[in-house]
């Protein structure tokens, strides 16, 4: 996708001072969404009541226990491992957890951190995941 050199006004920024979004800015906003669309296909193609690893990993990401207890520690929030069938909320955590861990990292860093944990990213054992993934980023 070519670079886009308009400016956008964010929704609901219309005094002064309103921040604009560039398209670097929007970019950046759809990449973890882009990114957590293709990790549900690689996850579950697409089940929302997907269980796996033995009952262990719920929902359309395959969300373990651990990672719902992570990111209620680190965000204050009090999601529920059973609620991971929900897409709206797996994303969400998804979304946070990636935040956290990955954040500064590259989109195949944050692959591989969703996949082997918080320094998945430094595991060899990732790259085969990286691979499936990068295949369905739009």
């Amino acid at each position: 996708m070519a670079p886009v050199s308009h400016t956008f006004r964010l929704r609901g920024n219309t005094g002064p001072g309103a921040r604009l979004a560039n398209a670097h800015t929007l970019q950046t906003m759809t990449t973890i969404s882009n990114l957590i669309s293709a990790l549900i296909i690689v996850e579950s193609s697409g089940n929302d009541q997907a269980i796996g690893d033995n009952g262990r990993a719920l929902g359309p990401l395959q969300i373990h226990r651990g990672v719902v207890q992570d990111v209620n520690r680190i965000t204050g929030s009090h999601y529920r491992h059973q609620d991971m069938i929900n897409r709206v909320v797996a994303r969400a955590v998804c979304e946070a957890y990636l935040k956290h861990w990955g954040k500064g990292k590259t989109t195949e860093q944050q692959a591989r951190i969703w996949n082997g944990g918080p320094t998945g990213d430094k595991k060899q054992a990732t790259l085969g995941y990286w691979n499936k993934v990068s295949k369905h980023i739009k």
